[in-house]
C-alpha cells in the first residue's frame, strides 16, 4: 500500500545534538576526503605498484562535480612529502653530434649550481683568454718560431740556388712560384734569340737539365710546405699549452665537485678539449667581417653553457603536477627558435620543458577528455610511458610538415605515475578499443556518488566545511 510522504520526510535532517561544538570555528579542519575510502585505497594500490618504466598508472572515474581533481591532488601532495626529490634536468651541447644535445641529471639544486659555475667560468675565460693569447711572452715565442721558420726557408732556397748553378741555371722567385733561367758559360742568362740560335743538341741538353731542376724545385716546395705545416702545428701546440695551463685548474675544481656524476665529468672533459682546440676563435673580435649593417655579436661561449630545464632547488618530496591544458607542447616541451634578419636558428639553450619533465620522479594529473582532444598528445603520452623516455620533438616534423633537420635532444629517462581523471564511460571506451590503455592504466579508482549517513560522516562534513572556510575566509 502506498504511503503519502510529507515534506519533512523528503530530506534528512542532521541532529545538531550529535555535535559537541556550537560553531565549526571550534573544530579541526578536514585534511582528507569524505566517503571515498574505496577510491583512495585503489589509488594507493596503483601508486605503490613498482614496475619497469611507467606501467601501473591510474584512471580515476566518476561523475563531474565530485571534486575528483582536488581530492586526488590533495592525496598526492600528502603522500609525496615523504618521497625523495627527483634530480634536476639540464641539457648541454653535444660536441660529437651537435644536433643531439645531451641531458644531465643532477641531485636537487646541483643543476643550478652547475649552471652558475659554468657561467662564472666563462666570465673568467672571456676576461683572461685574450690576455693570455696577446701576452708579450706569447708574441715573443711566436716571433722566435717565425724567425726560425724564415731561416729554414732561406736555407732551402740557397740550397736550391746552389744546385741550380751546378746545372747551369739561375732561379728567380716570383709571387707565383720559381722561374728557372738557363745561363751562358759566363754566368749571364740567355736571351730568347740566343737560346733559339743554339745547336739542337745543346738545347736538348739544357732542357734535360731544366727538367731535372724542375724536380728539385718541386722537392723544395714540398719541403717548404712541410716546414709551414710544422710551424703551424708548433704555433697551435704553443697556444694549446697556454690555454690548457689557464683553464685546467678551474675545470679540475669543477671535476672534483661533480666527480660522482659521470655525464657531468664527460661534459667538463669535452669543454676542456674544445676550448683548447678552438682558443683562437674564442677571442673577441678575431677575424670579424665588416658588414654594412651591424649585427648582434653571437655568444662565442654558447656551446659551453648549461640549459637548466627543471630546477628542484628547495623542493620537498616528489613533484605533483596538474596539467589542465594537455597540448603536446605543454606535455612534452618544445624547441624554441630565434629569427634574425629572416634567418631562423636554434640551439640547445632553446629547449623548454613540459609537464612530463616537471613531474618526472613524481605524479602527473591529467583530464582524460582534455588529453584526447589534442591530436598528438594521447599517442605521444602512451609512447613515453611504454618507452620510459621523454622526447622533445617538433610537432611539425612529426607530422611531416617541416623538411629541415632540427635538433633532436637525447630523450630523458622517465619514471612517473600518470593519473587520468574522467568519466566511467570513457574508461570503458578506452579499455575495449585501446590495447595500450589496458596495459598502461591497470588500476581504476571509482569515486562514489553516495555514502552512508553516519555520525562519523556528519562530523567529517562539518570538518570539511571548516576546511573550506579557512580556504575562503
Amino acid at each position: 500500500m502506498l504511503e503519502k510522504l510529507g515534506p519533512e520526510k523528503l530530506r534528512r535532517r542532521c541532529d545538531p545534538h550529535i555535535f559537541s561544538f556550537s560553531s565549526t570555528e571550534e573544530i579541526e579542519p578536514l585534511s582528507g576526503i569524505i566517503g571515498q575510502e574505496r577510491a583512495l585505497e585503489a589509488l594507493r594500490l596503483g601508486l605503490s605498484l613498482k614496475a619497469p618504466k611507467s606501467r601501473h598508472n591510474v584512471y580515476v572515474a566518476g561523475e563531474p562535480g565530485l571534486g575528483k581533481t582536488s581530492a586526488v591532488t590533495q592525496f598526492l601532495e600528502e603522500i609525496s612529502q615523504n618521497q625523495p626529490v627527483p634530480p634536476d634536468i639540464c641539457y648541454v651541447h653535444n660536441f660529437l653530434t651537435p644536433h643531439t644535445p645531451r641531458y644531465l641529471l643532477l641531485p636537487p639544486g646541483k643543476g643550478r649550481e652547475l649552471k652558475e659555475d659554468m657561467d662564472r667560468f666563462l666570465e673568467f675565460l672571456e676576461r683572461e683568454l685574450p690576455r693570455v693569447m696577446e701576452s708579450e711572452e706569447m708574441r715573443a715565442r711566436a716571433r722566435r718560431e717565425r724567425e726560425l721558420l724564415e731561416a729554414r726557408r732561406e736555407a732551402l732556397f740557397r740550397e736550391l740556388e746552389t744546385k741550380a748553378r751546378s746545372l747551369g741555371f739561375a732561379v728567380q722567385r716570383t709571387p707565383f712560384g720559381i722561374n728557372t733561367i738557363p745561363l751562358k758559360p759566363d754566368g749571364s742568362p740567355y736571351s730568347h734569340e740566343e737560346f733559339q740560335a743554339l745547336p739542337e743538341e745543346e738545347k736538348s741538353a739544357i732542357l734535360r737539365k731544366q727538367t731535372e731542376l724542375q724536380d728539385l724545385v718541386r722537392e723544395t716546395f714540398q719541403r717548404l710546405g712541410e716546414l709551414e705545416e710544422s710551424w703551424q702545428a708548433q704555433q697551435k701546440k704553443l697556444t694549446q699549452e697556454a690555454v690548457r695551463f689557464l683553464i685546467e685548474p678551474r675545470l679540475s675544481q669543477l671535476q672534483a665537485k661533480y666527480a660522482g656524476i659521470p655525464r657531468v665529468s664527460e661534459f667538463l672533459n669535452a669543454v676542456l678539449q674544445d676550448i683548447v682546440a678552438n682558443a683562437e676563435n674564442l677571442v673577441a673580435g678575431k677575424a670579424k667581417p665588416q658588414l654594412p649593417i651591424p649585427l648582434p655579436e653571437p655568444d662565442r661561449f654558447l656551446r659551453y653553457r648549461v640549459n637548466l630545464l627543471v630546477d628542484r632547488s628547495g623542493m620537498k618530496g616528489a613533484p605533483v603536477v596538474v596539467e589542465e591544458n594537455a597540448s603536446y607542447i605543454n606535455l612534452f616541451g618544445t624547441i624554441e627558435r630565434r629569427v634574425q634578419f629572416g634567418i631562423v636558428t636554434t640551439d640547445f639553450t632553446q629547449i623548454r620543458p613540459g609537464a612530463l619533465h616537471r613531474a618526472n620522479g613524481g605524479y602527473l594529473v591529467l583530464s582524460a577528455l582534455n588529453v584526447l582532444r589534442f591530436p598528438l598528445s594521447w599517442d605521444a603520452l602512451k609512447i613515453a610511458l611504454k618507452s620510459g623516455e621523454i622526447r622533445v620533438e617538433d610537432p611539425a616534423q612529426m607530422l611531416g610538415y617541416a623538411s629541415t633537420e632540427g635538433l633532436r635532444p637525447e630523450p630523458v629517462p622517465l619514471q612517473v605515475k600518470v593519473i587520468l581523471i574522467g568519466p566511467l564511460w570513457l574508461y570503458y571506451l578506452l579499455y575495449f578499443y585501446d590495447e595500450d590503455f589496458r596495459k598502461l592504466f591497470t588500476i581504476r579508482a571509482d569515486f562514489d556518488t553516495e555514502m552512508p549517513w553516519t555520525e562519523e560522516a556528519a562530523w567529517a562534513i562539518a570538518r570539511f566545511i571548516r576546511a573550506r572556510r579557512l580556504e575562503n575566509p
